[in-house]
């Protein structure tokens, strides 16, 4: 079977070892809110079939109903490859709405609340390598309590003026990933324009002693900077451009960057790919500046609706195929709002 949106999901914070869990799931409506009473977060799966990441809402999840649904339940048998033991294994959902709490063979594996934010369950504990286990989602969605953030989505069972037709549960790329205990969790990058640099603020799983962090900066394929530094949680590192190129929508131009974790033996023991550009952005008075040169917006409103996905892309090409449309039109940028777009739209 063809896997929906195979490509990786998290373009600013690449690993190449990864395993896609889109495609079919089994699932159950749970209309009265009961199901965690009624036992089906041990579930060995449901009748009825589902392809994540579309919601159930959508013509290409499989299923089409449109009308509310209060909570509901996925399931889809896992496994964990051998290789990884030894790792933190990481479950990460690009976005479910709204509120949503995982099981493993029936055991809690963490919960979350946001229907737009992306996330991860810690699987380590209760995964056991090499061993098919039993993975079931529990969501709950009530737009119409006006207690949690909908966007666009319709209160009324049609949409109506501009509501349109919801979006429950998994609507996001949900993919397994093996990490070092002491790998890099995060990595916020500022870029310095003026002063033609990048500052990266590491944050890692665990820190260990006498490990490093080397940040790497490439243009075009060449070298452009580098440091090496204690690999310790929360230090800015500044990495000097040797080739001081801006980004601007005339010139996209993405600096190419590579982290490596290295242990006190010199191991390389995590890699991590990321992009970043070099820009500014400032305001004046009444006045937008774009790397120190006012800059006229003209804004395409982009709401992310898609007639079959509903929140989600069809394809990774209809993602890239809207911007290039907005740019041929004369539009130099989006205002998007109602929803948090996923990863890959901002990637493009």
């Amino acid at each position: 079977m063809t896997i929906p949106r195979p490509e990786y999901p998290r373009m600013q914070f690449v690993r190449a070892e990864w395993l896609n869990l889109n495609g079919e799931w089994s699932f159950e409506f749970d209309f009265g809110d009961s199901g965690l009473e009624r036992g089906l977060s041990n579930s060995r799966g449901f009748g009825r079939t589902i392809m994540v990441p579309f919601c159930p809402e959508s013509k290409l999840s499989g299923v089409g109903y449109t009308d509310f649904i209060p909570a509901m339940f996925y399931h889809r048998k896992i496994t964990v490859p051998a290789s990884w033991a030894g790792q933190l294994v990481m479950l990460h959902f690009g976005a479910v709405d709204f509120y949503c709490e995982g099981f493993l063979d029936g055991v809690s594996v963490g919960a979350h609340t946001g229907g737009s934010s992306s996330f991860a369950f810690d699987l380590t504990a209760a995964a056991k390598s090499g061993c098919e286990q039993d993975f079931v989602l529990h969501v709950r969605d009530d737009v119409r309590s006006g207690e949690q953030p909908g966007g666009k989505q319709s209160i009324k069972h049609g949409s109506y003026g501009c509501l349109y037709t919801r979006t429950t549960g998994i609507w996001q790329t949900v993919w397994l990933e093996p990490v070092p205990r002491a790998g890099l969790k995060r990595c916020a990058i500022v870029p310095d324009f003026d002063g033609g640099a990048l500052v990266f603020t590491p944050e890692f799983y665990a820190e260990a002693r006498d490990s490093r962090l080397s940040i790497q900066v490439f243009a075009d394929g060449a070298a452009a900077g580098t440091v090496t530094c204690p690999a310790a949680n929360g230090i800015p590192q500044r990495v000097e451009l040797s080739e001081k190129r801006a980004w601007s929508p005339e010139d996209p131009f993405l600096y190419q960057i590579v982290y490596e974790v290295i242990d006190r033996e010199g191991r390389v023991i995590d890699r991590v790919e990321a992009y970043a550009g070099l820009r500014k952005v400032h305001i004046e008075e009444n006045r937008v500046f774009l790397n120190n040169r006012e800059l006229f917006q003209r804004q395409v409103l982009d709401q992310g609706f898609y007639p079959d996905g509903i929140w989600t892309a069809p394809t990774d090409a209809d993602l890239k195929r809207d911007i290039e449309l907005a740019l041929a039109a004369g539009f130099n940028g989006a205002r998007l709002h109602q929803k948090v777009f996923e990863e890959r739209f901002h990637y493009w």
